[in-house]
């Protein structure tokens, strides 16, 4: 009998682009792993084949506790998927949802294929869950849990502590770690994410991290100390043989005497590692000396995600961001005299309060700052989405009449480059949707980053994708330059393409 049977689903068209370790479930299960109970995980994107029987290979065991790793839009549909195929054919086994979503939705419950959700924090939880279904006692003591009994729906308050996992009680045997098919990079390299720290400061107004952190006493921040930090980093060179690691905390640079120390012991103790960086906010970089830079660059630092949102200091101020287009400029120019760092710039577009000019502001920027840095990348702009628990999305709804989503189904379609149609929001015109896509597909290609990234992928895909990318390239500069937004039919021609690349690409050929 298995006791947990952890399922992390598919996530939607970026699956063929980037695959991370599933650090949800392998952290979910951390406790009871340590209290010995039979844990086993699937990452259903990673699985060729039928997903079904990949499924029942486990199911067909017996397995008293299935659970699903679950984040709103495309990722819902594949969740609802796997929950109706398990309750359907294997009604004994109980179903539990967890991540993001029900934490901020807990009403999400009341589907008829859920029988629990964790709410925040699930590592503690789910072990007590599993020993209250093996001993048939009671569920009000476990925190976060949302249930179901005769007489209601009951919704037991959440931890109000950050879990803290220590790296030796990290279950990563679960899942093969080591496969090649994880990769951030078009080149298809190998990356281990981890955790250096837990949760975030900042109170971004489009982030549904606030909300989350809400209920967390004392420090919304709470950092992993300094050696553990490199004592992980070589555990899992040596236990995984992989050099490429990337931070994926929520903001990595909070202290950044912190970050120093540790990439003095990085470098004091010889550590061969190429470092990325998922969390750098532009204030954090703006407080960097030219000493810090080099140290960092020494430490193996060559790749920070940078979260600049949009170049518009109107829109900046209504996304509670703290920074400037001044300050974004300057940053980008500091971090072009370290050629070896490569900033990822990321935007959202189509906030509630974005107007079309603002639009046309963040795309001068971008082009000022391609220019002003060669290293530099222009990062895929997502669609706003009304993420539940945001101030956001309060805004929209009192000030635009925003019609949140009820349904599932309705959550599902937020996923703009899955949904069956393009998301329109009710402050949109027609030109500030064109201009969102323009900006959108256009980014792929003007810093030559397919080029440059997948020079070693030889797949059929990626050589395509090389070749379009030249070809398109002075089309979208010339497009941008002028804000020719009009006739867009490569924008479709985009979303054909994102459908296709699971049977074009092959992240595991390289020469």
């Amino acid at each position: 009998m298995i006791d947990a049977f952890l399922i992390y689903p598919k996530l939607g068209s970026m699956d063929s682009m980037v695959r991370d370790i599933p650090l949800s479930i392998i952290y979910a299960a951390a406790h009871s792993v340590k209290r010995g109970y039979n844990v086993k995980a699937i990452d259903l994107r990673c699985e060729n084949g039928n997903w079904k029987e990949k499924l029942k290979s486990y199911l067909d065991q017996g397995v008293l506790l299935a659970g699903v790793s679950v984040m709103t839009g495309s990722p819902l549909y594949y969740a609802r998927e796997i929950s109706l195929f398990i309750k359907e054919n294997y009604p004994a086994t109980k179903i539990v949802w967890g991540g993001p979503h029900v934490t901020i939705l807990p009403q999400t419950i009341q589907e008829p294929f859920t029988d629990f959700l964790i709410r925040g924090y699930g590592s503690v939880s789910l072990a007590e869950l599993i020993a209250s279904l093996k001993s048939n006692s009671n569920y009000s003591n476990i925190k976060g849990l949302s249930y179901k009994r005769e007489a209601g729906i009951f919704h037991n308050p959440r931890s109000h502590e950050h879990e803290m996992l220590h790296y030796l009680d990290i279950p990563y045997h679960l899942i093969d770690v080591s496969s090649p098919v994880y990769s951030r990079s078009y080149a298809g390299e190998r990356m281990f994410p981890i955790f250096t720290s837990i949760g975030c400061p900042y109170h971004c107004s489009f982030c549904v991290h606030p909300a989350i952190y809400n209920e967390i006493n004392g420090s919304k921040w709470c950092p992993y100390p300094e050696e553990e930090v490199v004592d992980h980093i070589k555990y899992i060179i040596k236990k995984f043989a992989v050099t490429h690691i990337c931070f994926i905390d929520d903001t990595s640079f909070v202290d950044l005497e912190r970050m120093r120390r540790i990439f003095e012991i990085i470098c004091s103790q010889g550590v061969n590692v190429t470092l990325e960086f998922r969390g750098a906010r532009i204030n954090e970089i703006d407080r960097m000396d030219d000493a810090f830079f080099h140290l960092m660059i020494k430490a193996g630092g060559r790749f920070m995600m940078v979260g600049v949102e949009s170049a518009s200091d109107h829109v900046l101020k209504t996304m509670q961001k703290g920074i400037t287009k001044e300050q974004i400029l300057r940053v980008n120019q500091k971090l072009a005299r370290f050629p070896e760092l490569k900033p990822y710039y990321n935007f959202i577009y189509g906030t509630p309060h974005e107007r079309y000019k603002d639009l046309v502001e963040t795309k001068e920027a971008v082009l000022k700052m391609l220019s002003d840095n060669p290293q530099a990348y222009f990062g895929f702009g997502g669609d706003w989405k009304p993420i539940p628990g945001t101030k956001m999305l309060e805004v929209a709804e009192r000030e635009y009449g925003f019609k949140t989503p009820q349904s599932l189904d309705d959550w599902i379609e937020i996923d703009s480059s899955d949904a069956r149609a393009k998301i329109v929001h009710p402050w949109y015109s027609a030109r500030h949707n064109n201009m969102i896509k323009l900006m959108q597909v256009t980014s792929f290609v003007i810093d030559d980053k397919i080029i440059k990234e997948s020079s070693t992928n030889k797949t059929i895909g990626f050589k395509t994708l090389r070749l379009l990318s030249r070809l398109y390239k002075p089309i979208a500069l010339f497009r941008l330059k002028f804000n020719f937004h009009q006739m867009l039919i490569e924008y479709s021609f985009w979303r054909i393409m994102l459908k296709l690349m699971p049977y074009l690409t092959n992240h595991n050929k390289h020469e």
